[in-house]
């Protein structure tokens, strides 16, 4: 069955992911804001409580051009504090002016968190979509890929997954996530691919940002993807 990443925004977010039966963590702060770099205090509090693995965002602005050389510059310190914790890896995407990859940027704050690494849904905003996955294609430390898979219905998004996962090859798998809904769990479930599933609101009461993840709502999460694999 695919693998459930929950995000998490506090250590009783992080607790109630665990006991649901989500396999992988994603700790971000301001879910409002589409997810920044989390304080180091709840990481180091979730890190300390929860057995499985944990992605964290590093993410210092919402907009996905980092021109900026402070934010630059904050990124690379946040990644130098993800390589002293003992992380699944971090969540990171930024973009050129021109909408392509800026590659100088993502090796620098991989090589400062010395980990894998998810690269997030800036790769929506790539003009390119198959020549972005041939970019991240070539660093072996990119293992995963946060996509929403695209407009259109489930079937079509999978239909382009499908298609695109075959592009990227195995060194790359793809994290589906933006707008999950019960009704896209037996679709994904029934991808002849290996992919992850990566929910939000879907597991939050209220299903808003500010919400609290509950871990029966995650529970039903895991027997949709479990029941419609089996």
């Amino acid at each position: 069955m695919p693998l459930l990443e929950v995000i998490a925004a506090s250590l009783d977010d992080a607790l109630e992911a665990e006991n649901g039966g989500a396999g992988r963590l994603e700790v971000v702060a301001a879910l409002g804001r589409g997810g920044l770099t989390p304080s180091l205090a709840v990481l180091d509090a979730i890190l300390s409580r929860v057995r499985i693995p944990v992605r964290v965002m590093v993410r210092e602005s919402e907009s996905h051009v980092v021109s900026d050389r402070r934010v630059r510059e904050a990124l690379l310190a946040a990644a130098r504090a993800m390589a002293q914790r003992p992380v699944d890896g971090i969540v990171v995407g930024a973009l050129t002016g021109d909408g392509q990859i800026d590659e100088p940027l993502l090796d620098e704050v991989a090589a400062a968190a010395g980990t894998r690494v998810t690269f997030h849904r800036a790769i929506e905003d790539v003009p390119d979509l198959e020549a972005a996955l041939a970019v991240l294609g070539r660093r072996p430390f990119v293992d995963r890929v946060l996509y929403n898979g695209g407009p259109g219905s489930w079937a079509d998004r999978v239909a382009r997954l499908a298609r695109l996962g075959a592009l990227a090859g195995p060194s790359l798998r793809f994290i589906v996530g933006g707008g999950v809904t019960a009704e896209a769990l037996p679709v994904l479930a029934g991808l002849a691919m290996p992919v992850d599933v990566h929910v939000g609101r879907l597991v939050r009461r209220p299903a808003t940002d500010t919400g609290r993840v509950s871990a029966p709502l995650v529970a039903q999460v895991v027997a949709g993807l479990r029941g419609s694999s089996a």
